[in-house]
């Protein structure tokens, strides 16, 4: 149940920021352009890493949903199923685990992110822009988890796929991963 009474027993992101509208638009638009705006990264890794940064902050609202979106961009759906805080474990090939060994510190210990974490990225032929995005997608899950857990949205992982459907059906159409309305 969400903490607001304003807000519906099952309440979405679209109704949170239904709460201040100016937000809800300023953040799809900011979504559409890190999710799904030219970059080196695919959309299906984008989503993985916003699994992945989700995941590790115990989000299981975003996890459940953006895990889904993944595998409908086409990420294997086996890295889904052992899923793990471990990026050494995760069925990706080596040059994406860098990314998401970069993923994990700046999520769980974002003051101990060094230099060398980056180079270790680069080293693994990513380039600066595919380096920034990942960070852009890791704030961005970052800023995600923590106002759906702050407003208390229950996960419901009957409405994943649903979820997932819209946001890759909204992302076919317009370029822009959102929330259903329903």
């Amino acid at each position: 149940m969400p903490f607001f009474i304003s807000l519906s027993e099952n309440a979405n992101v679209g109704e949170v920021f239904g709460l201040k509208p100016d937000a809800r638009r300023a953040q799809g638009e900011m979504g559409r352009i890190i999710m799904r705006g030219d970059s080196p990264l695919s959309a299906a890794e984008r989503e993985t890493i916003a699994a992945y940064v989700s995941h590790l902050n115990k989000c299981e609202y975003c996890y459940g949903g953006h895990s889904e979106v993944a595998k409908k961009l086409g990420a294997d759906d086996a890295l889904f199923d052992n899923f793990c805080d471990d990026a050494e474990s995760l069925l990706v090939d080596d040059k994406f685990k860098a990314i998401l060994r970069f993923t994990k510190i700046l999520t769980l210990t974002p003051n101990q992110i060094t230099d060398g974490d980056a180079q270790a990225v680069f080293d693994a032929g990513w380039e600066e822009q595919a380096l920034h995005d990942a960070i852009l997608v890791i704030c961005r899950f970052s800023f995600m988890n923590r106002l759906t857990l702050g407003h208390g949205l229950n996960p419901d992982p009957e409405k994943f796929k649903d979820r997932a459907a819209g946001m890759a059906y909204n992302s076919e159409r317009h370029g822009a991963p959102e929330e259903p309305k329903s």
